[in-house]
């Protein structure tokens, strides 16, 4: 590899690695103050169906946004990182022949002209589906999902709505620079040699802003930041692994059979080995970001095989054991074959003779039963990374399964309009919380806390109370109540619960010895 390509692939993984670091420092002060960023991937983690492990119409419809947007990402993002590190490295390769180049150039074009935009245009458009489906899950009606007034106040409102409008912007100036390409085809030199890392960064910030309003609302607060970047890892390697095979089926192998035998050949011992190097990379940090993820989220181990989370995760988890053994086989057996068998053809084809033209021919059949059994399987093999991505999504919705209701608390009824009142141990067994919220309506309401010493058995008057609110059903962002002590050990304060639907409040007590406790209420506002 060149002093060039050497310098191309270090610029385009700190172009990769940029965003994951903005996100990082936006990040870190958040969990630092409020201990909770409370992101959702994309649509509702208590969504009826989903709570209980079941898909309803809501569930499913948000289950179809969130996973055509996790496939298109990563389809759309493998293809740049095809173009920059397997067909720009072939190209910059003095040692391959013509007619190699010359089929890359064909494939990114048929990219650029059949895959690019209708990709990006189904990603546009699931992504406003993603805020659809989250107004349907709350209220129920179609007619309510669709309201101009609502779609734009939960889009631009919150944490969520923030990083939505970023990778919805990310992801229109990404459809334009492709019709761009699409209908300029004779475009300067410079556009063309720097559109490669424009479309990387935009990749790259689609999926950091995807992390960030990823599904941590189930993450301890003390690891959501951790989450977030192990998600977008977990994006990254989805992109070089499985975003490269639906490259290959899709861009490459239909390029690829419109050739002559030697030249399909040739084309595959030459050009896979560049993405061999893609995906092994890709393996290995799914791998090591899949468990870390694992240990994360699950917290008890029966949470496993008695969660709908935890038993979508083990399909996901057969099905990614099956992908790697699939791409091993071609990658160290079905290729390094070929390349051997491709060696022998031309030997033979050197040394030809009239009686050696039968030998000539039983090369040419194993060469062409080699190739064929290859690209079957890379062909095929993507219907599994597609099946992954799918229990992704799955997991998205039911991560909402892992989260038990803390036992004494009120459990969330709809419909029911009466004053909430609830009490709660705060995590560490150190103090008994008792939780006022009148008139528990969405609007103003007045939240009032008592502090109960478990030690001492009597009310609590020398702390600092806080009170975090997030809503469940849409990822409105989290807000902060500073409550005031009445010096009889309750603490009070007005605060906002914007919509109706399902909150968590989480109680931070600051005690004067500097220690901090918490404790978590759910319940159900009434719209």
């Amino acid at each position: 590899m060149n002093r060039r390509s050497r310098a191309g692939i270090t610029r385009h993984f700190f172009l990769l690695a940029l965003p994951c670091a903005l996100g990082l420092l936006l990040l870190v002060p958040a969990v630092a103050s409020a201990h909770s960023i409370q992101a959702q991937h994309a649509l509702s983690n208590n969504l009826a169906g989903a709570s209980n492990g079941s898909i309803d119409g809501p569930t499913l419809f948000n289950l179809v946004m969130i996973t055509l947007v996790e496939i298109c990402a990563v389809f759309w993002v493998g293809a740049q990182l095809w173009l920059l590190f397997v067909l720009q490295l072939v190209h910059d390769n003095k040692d391959a022949h013509t007619n190699v180049q010359a089929i890359n150039l064909k494939v990114q074009r048929r990219f650029e002209r059949v895959w690019a935009v209708p990709t990006l245009l189904v990603l546009l458009l699931a992504n406003i589906g993603i805020i659809v489906g989250q107004i349907l899950s709350v209220s129920g009606q179609w007619s309510s999902a669709f309201s101009p007034s609502l779609l734009w106040q939960i889009a631009t409102s919150g944490q969520f709505g923030t990083f939505w409008m970023l990778r919805e912007i990310s992801i229109a100036v990404a459809l334009v620079l492709a019709l761009y390409v699409l209908f300029f085809k004779e475009r300067p030199h410079a556009i063309n040699t720097i559109l490669p890392s424009v479309n990387l960064l935009l990749g790259a910030i689609i999926f950091i802003a995807m992390s960030i309003s990823g599904k941590t609302s189930v993450v301890s607060s003390n690891f959501q930041t951790y989450a977030v970047l192990v998600d977008w890892f977990h994006l990254v390697a989805a992109a070089l692994w499985v975003g490269s095979m639906l490259y290959i089926a899709t861009a490459y192998l239909p390029v690829l059979q419109r050739r002559s035998l030697p030249e399909q050949v040739y084309s595959l011992i030459t050009t896979l080995p560049y993405y061999a190097r893609l995906a092994i990379v890709g393996i290995t940090i799914m791998a090591v970001t899949g468990i870390f993820s694992s240990e994360v989220h699950l917290t008890a181990s029966q949470q496993l095989p008695g969660t709908a989370y935890g038993r979508t995760l083990i399909v996901k988890s057969v099905l990614v054991v099956v992908l790697l053994i699939t791409s091993l086989s071609h990658l160290f057996f079905l290729r390094p074959r070929l390349a051997k068998e491709y060696k022998k053809y031309l030997f033979a084809q050197e040394r030809v003779q009239f009686h050696q033209a039968q030998q000539i021919k039983l090369r040419e059949e194993r060469l062409t039963q080699r190739t064929q059994r290859l690209t079957m399987v890379l062909r095929w093999e993507p219907l599994i990374g597609l099946a992954v991505l799918v229990c992704v999504g799955l997991m998205s919705v039911f991560a909402s399964t892992l989260s038990a209701t803390t036992p004494g608390q009120q459990q969330p009824t709809p419909g029911k309009t009466s004053v909430y009142n609830a009490t709660a141990q705060t995590t560490d067994n150190t103090f008994t919380v008792k939780l006022n919220i009148n008139p528990n309506r969405f609007g103003t309401n007045v939240f009032t806390v008592t502090i109960i010493d478990n030690g001492t058995s009597k009310a609590t008057t020398n702390v600092n109370v806080s009170l975090f609110t997030t809503m469940l059903d849409m990822d409105m962002g989290t807000d902060t109540v500073a409550l005031q002590s009445n010096s009889k050990g309750s603490y009070s304060a007005s605060g906002e619960l914007a919509m109706g639907g399902h909150w968590e409040i989480r109680v931070a007590i600051h005690a004067l010895d500097g220690t901090f406790h918490e404790a978590i209420f759910k319940l159900f506002t009434p719209f």
